[in-house]
């Protein structure tokens, strides 16, 4: 007999190896050997005579439930070992923790479609009237993604999908339910950015009180210290850094664009002495953040100790204005008051948080920022309110220039593996949206799509041109999310043409709830305050919360329904001032950045070069389940 169809759940790859035929009593022998922790599901039948029994009747095309949990499509004779379900769903309940709204309200529309029911309401109308253009093979695909979500346990279903998303098939889901689910998502993603903890904007909290009493003699310790200042370190930071430990991303330089041996480079000098706001011991700048007017500011330290904190604001000469604005305070409760010497922890081990808003008519400047905070630490001696020491922002203008980002290559840097198996298959899908998110608005713009042509046969590196514009901005912005994804689908073409057919489908549906969620959101009615999300001004995490829902509705949606191998994800976000800093030439490369996915993909951005009004970047993709790494090279322009 002949092995038709190998599939895999786990993270080890099979070993197969075929023997000769013991007699000529057999047909034909196949030695399996498999070392898997996981199970393995094989199904074997032989169309050569003579046979003992006959083979059973072949399986529908898109059968209406899954041949195996998660799987709709039979995988093509020869294809590549796939991930099964459970192994996606092990990296995704890992690297997880808020829920998809959209990918919840998908499996709802798909579940009253296929069952044959009425929409209810104007949304619904729009995505029916979709799915009833659909092919009948995808269709079945449809269905059959609904068994396998029904399929998975009801606790990871909640904390992968939206709980708050009904699944009664009786129950119409309409864009105000899906739009104060999708906000509510945002803003417990932005949780997890600003304050590591989804819950962390719904209700305010003070830090533990770290503060000592100094009335018996004079004490030169800072009680009330600022550590970081939208990331960067400061001179306060304690256990105390030397100059050389600071990163250059946190000092102020200047450069200038050179060119050497034909090569673009950046020559950037260090600043020392007449510094912008603070420097170290060898007259070492401190970098000086740029902030717009009506942006957020995040400022980390120790004793934030009351939830009626201010921040001062006050112009460095020749400017005389001076402001005191409301702060958002969240206290570190996890950072016990005392190490296990039992001595008092004070330093920047600490993490309190507080955010406060850019007044939107405060004058480009630069500005010293100081926590005041009510004395309620027990100690008199500190008087009615404790001021911290000065740190320092540049408020500047909005960027005026409009930008556009494109792809060059994309390099296989190591197939995924077994290489014996064959080359890769690959599709790269890319999404983008303009984003404007002030105090009065949340809107995603239009859909800008890219779907990379079939990149066949592609072996350890090969390097594919991948010219493309992926963003182009069309008018005015906050900034925008961007989405990539790159799967190894297969070599047999029907099997692959089901595979982007469905995903063509999917993100088509996508584009529609999204399109309903902006109307909603704008129209205000919904149960979720847009204002008590957008209070905060923080643009940068709500673009990035933006990008990484749409990447993991897009992943749990596949992940449900096609055996297709991730091996590229990436949620970028850019504020209008993220990509002017990236295309400034006065300003140093960027640092190598690094996170890892929603799915488990290791992502690192590297820097190439910076010339005038161009950026550009390597993204590198690593996935262990695969044995893979692929790169893609970006480049960021401004074009007015």
């Amino acid at each position: 007999m002949s092995a038709n169809e190998i599939r895999e759940s786990r993270t080890s790859k099979p070993t197969m190896a075929p023997t000769k035929p013991e007699s000529s009593s057999t047909n034909c022998l196949v030695d399996i050997r498999i070392e898997t922790q996981g199970p393995v599901n094989i199904y074997n039948c032989s169309s050569a005579p003579p046979r003992s029994e006959p083979c059973p009747p072949s399986p529908p095309e898109c059968p209406a439930g899954p041949i195996a949990p998660g799987q709709c499509i039979p995988l093509s004779i020869g294809s590549k070992p796939k991930q099964g379900l459970r192994t996606k769903l092990n990296s995704l309940l890992q690297n997880t923790r808020v829920p998809s709204a959209i990918a919840s309200g998908f499996f709802q529309h798909a579940r009253r479609f296929s069952a044959g029911q009425t929409p209810a309401n104007p949304l619904e109308t729009e995505v029916f009237g979709f799915f009833q253009t659909l092919p009948a093979d995808m269709k079945s695909i449809l269905s059959c993604s609904v068994n396998s979500f029904d399929g998975i346990t009801s606790d990871e279903r909640n904390r992968l999908f939206d709980p708050s998303i009904p699944q009664d098939l009786n129950v119409p889901l309409d864009a105000d339910t899906l739009a104060t689910a999708f906000v509510k998502e945002i803003t417990q993603r932005v949780g997890v950015q600003v304050f590591d903890d989804p819950h962390a904007l719904e209700q305010e909290r003070p830090g533990r009180n770290r503060f000592f009493d100094t009335s018996g003699g004079e004490s030169f310790d800072i009680q009330l210290r600022i550590c970081r200042v939208n990331g960067l370190r400061t001179n306060e930071f304690s256990p105390a850094l030397n100059p050389g430990d600071y990163l250059p991303s946190e000092l102020q330089q200047h450069c200038v664009p050179i060119v050497v041996n034909g090569v673009p480079q950046l020559d950037c000098e260090i600043q020392k002495g007449n510094c912008p706001g603070n420097f170290l011991e060898d007259t070492t700048c401190l970098r000086v953040p740029d902030v717009r007017a009506g942006e957020g500011v995040v400022l980390e330290g120790v004793n934030f100790i009351s939830i009626d904190s201010k921040v001062r604001l006050t112009g460095q000469a020749p400017s005389t204005v001076s402001r005191e604005v409301d702060a958002f305070v969240f206290g570190d409760l996890d950072t016990p008051l005392s190490d296990s010497q039992n001595q008092p922890i004070r330093d920047c081990r600490v993490h309190d948080r507080i955010t406060f808003v850019v007044p939107a008519d405060l004058p480009p400047a630069v500005y010293s920022a100081q926590i005041a905070v009510p004395n309620v630490s027990g100690f008199p001696v500190f008087g009615d309110t404790i001021i911290s020491n000065s740190q320092f922002i540049r408020v500047v203008p909005s960027p005026t220039s409009r930008f556009r980002i494109a792809s060059e290559t994309l390099t296989a840097g190591k197939e995924t593996s077994p290489a014996f198996f064959g080359s890769d298959e690959v599709r790269v899908r890319v999404r983008a949206y303009q984003v404007i998110a002030s105090l009065t608005d949340l809107t995603v713009g239009d859909e800008q799509a890219f779907d990379s042509p079939e990149f066949e046969d592609v072996d350890s590196g090969d390097v594919r041109q991948m010219q493309a514009v992926l963003f182009e901005q069309s008018g005015p912005m906050d900034g925008l999310v961007m989405t990539i994804m790159g799967f190894e689908i297969d070599s047999e073409k029907a099997y692959r043409e089901q595979i982007n057919s469905f995903t063509d489908a999917f993100l088509h549906y996508l584009k529609i709830t999204l399109a309903g969620i902006a109307a909603a959101i704008s129209a205000g009615a919904f149960a979720v305050g847009v204002k008590d999300l957008l209070k905060f001004a923080l643009s940068h995490p709500i673009i990035l919360a933006i990008a990484a829902a749409v990447v993991l509705v897009v992943i749990l949606i596949l992940a449900a329904w096609a055996p297709a191998d991730l091996l590229i994800e990436d949620s970028l976000g850019f504020t209008l001032s993220d990509l002017d800093v990236l295309t400034n030439t006065d300003l140093p490369l960027p640092e190598v950045a690094q996170y890892v996915s929603q799915q488990g993909i290791k992502v690192k951005a590297i820097p190439l070069e910076k010339v005038p009004t161009q950026y550009r970047e390597r993204r590198e993709y690593v996935s262990d389940e695969e044995d893979s790494r692929y790169e893609i090279v970006l480049r960021y322009n401004r074009v007015a």
